[in-house]
């Protein structure tokens, strides 16, 4: 098949900026992107080709497909220090929206496509003896992830293909995430907010300790939501903490047009035999609508409370 891509301009101009060396740089996310989805798609399909400002391409070729990519969210966070001055940890966090249409313009799909990774990056620190800068592994690690996001959209395009005459049902199941099938406006489902609180609130987490997470949940779209679940990720031993308590995925129901709704999910810390930076990673799973992405939560770890010390 033969693929023309329409990337936004939201997607096209964004940058965002992040250390390197020791000094600000800004990440051409968006180039990054476009040239990785052109770059997969030359080895994927029989064609490909791209609308401006990436590409020249004046229409969609005849029995080929438009892919319309729009950025939904993007983060570039360090983490902590990689143990050497010259390495960190960073989250990289990625989400698009591709929308499939034939040559005709009728849309026949939408896809959430969502990448979340810990990378360890080198960035040297500049000295007397360096004259440039090297950005380049904060670069690929964008570059990485939507190279993964690409062959995960082009692992979708032979199903656009299925004759609709021989399953009428399948396609439908397929290209329908919301009712109608692709809404104009292309923004997530639902939105929410977290808190996670411990039990003596001294924004510390220690072993034995109670903690509570705290879920505001909003239905901002027009139709119901028939089920939602939380998802949890990150360190092991906070997830855990809720495991010991409930099984994952939490279920929270289904959600009314417009409905907020506020869950409690409770879970104990187990045991911890060193003090650590942890962080918990809550995602909306939901059975229709655009996912709103994930929220992190970093947190100090401890193996208990500070012991008193004895007056002398």
């Amino acid at each position: 098949m033969t693929v023309t891509y329409a990337f936004s301009p939201k997607l096209v101009n964004y940058s965002q900026t992040a250390n390197a060396c020791g000094l600000p740089y800004t990440i051409p996310v968006g180039e990054i992107i476009a040239n990785a989805f052109l770059k997969v798609g030359q080895d994927r399909f029989n064609g490909v080709q791209a609308e401006p400002p990436v590409g020249q391409a004046k229409g969609t070729i005849l029995d080929g497909y438009r892919v319309i990519l729009d950025l939904n969210q993007f983060g570039f966070d360090p983490v902590i220090g990689g143990g050497e001055e010259d390495r960190y940890n960073a989250i990289v966090d990625l989400s698009l929206l591709a929308i499939y249409e034939n040559s005709g313009g009728t849309s026949l799909a939408q896809t959430p496509l969502t990448y979340h990774k810990t990378v360890t990056l080198w960035t040297p620190a500049l000295t007397s003896q360096s004259s440039s800068c090297s950005t380049s592994p904060i670069d690929g690690a964008v570059e990485e992830a939507a190279e993964t996001l690409a062959k995960e959209m082009a692992s979708v395009m032979p199903r656009l293909r299925q004759p609709a005459e021989s399953n009428p049902n399948q396609l439908r199941s397929f290209t329908t995430q919301t009712q109608p099938p692709v809404p104009q406006t292309h923004s997530p489902a639902v939105q929410f907010r977290t808190k996670l609180v411990d039990a003596n609130r001294n924004f510390v987490l220690e072993a034995g300790e109670s903690i509570v997470l705290l879920i505001e949940t909003t239905n901002v779209s027009d139709t119901e939501i028939q089920s939602a679940y939380v998802e949890l990720l990150g360190t092991p031993i906070l997830v855990e903490a809720f495991q010991r308590v409930t099984p994952l995925p939490i279920p929270l129901g289904s959600l009314k047009a417009g409905e907020k709704r506020t869950a409690e999910i409770r879970g104990r810390l187990g045991s911890i035999s060193k003090a650590s930076q942890g962080e918990l990673m809550i995602g909306i799973i939901l059975s229709e609508g655009l996912p709103p992405g994930m929220h992190s939560i970093r947190t100090e770890i401890q193996p208990g409370p500070p012991r008193k010390q004895s007056k002398q």
